[in-house]
């Protein structure tokens, strides 16, 4: 019997040994498993499928604005759609309110008057903009991100070896020189060279000449872009311009003071429709940093690279957004 019991004991040893071992190959099936993630945590970024289409009007500074626009929500990783260069102020306007734009950027003076129909201009920029956006967000349920430092006016321009020879400092001096009978200098008439919008709008050329009390001998609408070089060559005496426009330095031309002020403020700033905004919050905090570091200066400069030293608008905006660390 001790015998018996030895060889039994000696078999549940093994049976139990065998179980251990067993169990213990279990466990470390269990623990070498792939690890399965959490689904409620956040380990990428989700793709976005709302596509932002982003205009712009047809002349230099707009171009790069659309540029910037479409690289910086680019590099945050939100699909763009280039219809930058559409055409005049209500045709992107239009194309927005239709919904085949998304965002544009937008000057507060043309939005004050031509857009929004006030009769009379605003000359500080804030509450230009204040009034503008409140306006445009209860009107049309358009958003105003922030607007820029740089206010591209109107102008009026003048070659500046013509007006320091005439001692015409601004728009008043022209006034009072035509008025005057004053002759004038190449092409030997008292005329304008002005793009199609100003030659018509409330804050252009009809204006300009009421408030100021003279008339022009005749005014040539032609595209925004051959207004510099028409004065430059002589073909006009006067011509309407860009405040910041790289040329203006560059072809010795010289602004002439607004001293009655008919002119709004236009400090510009991206505009859309609030529901683009409420699928894609994230484009104000992309936006408008940008928005707020784009000085007279920068912007000048920009326009200038373009149109004088033939780069195109991606390209100037591109380095600019680098320079400025808001892309990598």
């Amino acid at each position: 019997m001790t015998g018996k019991r030895i060889l039994l004991g000696f078999l549940v040893l093994l049976l139990m040994t065998g179980m251990l071992f067993i169990v213990g190959c279990g466990q470390d099936e269990v623990v070498d498993e792939p690890v399965v993630d959490d689904p409620g945590e956040d380990t990428v970024d989700e793709p976005i499928d709302t596509v932002v289409v982003v205009g712009s009007k047809e002349f230099t500074e707009q171009l790069i604005l659309g540029q910037i626009a479409l690289l910086a929500l680019g590099h945050h990783g939100i699909p763009t759609v280039d219809e930058t260069g559409l055409g005049g102020t209500m045709m992107v306007r239009q194309a927005m309110e239709a919904g085949d734009v998304d965002l544009y950027w937008e000057y507060t003076g043309t939005a004050l008057i031509a857009i929004l129909g006030f009769d009379e201009a605003i000359t500080d920029p804030e509450e230009c903009y204040a009034v503008v956006k409140e306006t445009d967000l209860e009107r049309n349920q358009v958003v105003w991100l922030d607007y820029t430092p740089f206010n591209n006016t109107y102008t009026i321009m003048m070659r500046k070896a013509d007006a320091d020879e005439l001692g015409i400092t601004s728009i008043s001096d022209l006034a009072a020189a035509i008025n005057e009978g004053v002759e004038a200098p190449s092409p030997g008439e008292w005329n304008l060279a002005s793009d199609h919008e100003y030659t018509i709008r409330d804050d252009g050329y009809p204006g300009l000449q009421e408030l100021y009390g003279f008339e022009f001998d005749e005014a040539f609408p032609m595209d925004a872009g051959i207004v510099y070089d028409s004065l430059k060559e002589g073909d006009v005496s006067v011509s309407m311009g860009f405040a910041t426009d790289g040329r203006i330095a560059a072809y010795g031309l010289v602004n002439l003071d607004d001293d009655l002020n008919f002119h709004p403020v236009y400090n510009c700033a991206p505009t859309l429709r609030q529901d683009t905004l409420d699928a894609l919050p994230q484009i104000a905090d992309i936006l408008n940093p940008i928005a707020r570091a784009l000085d007279a200066d920068t912007m000048a400069t920009m326009n200038m690279k373009v149109d004088i030293d033939g780069y195109l608008p991606e390209e100037v905006a591109e380095e600019w957004l680098l320079e400025q660390g808001f892309i990598e």
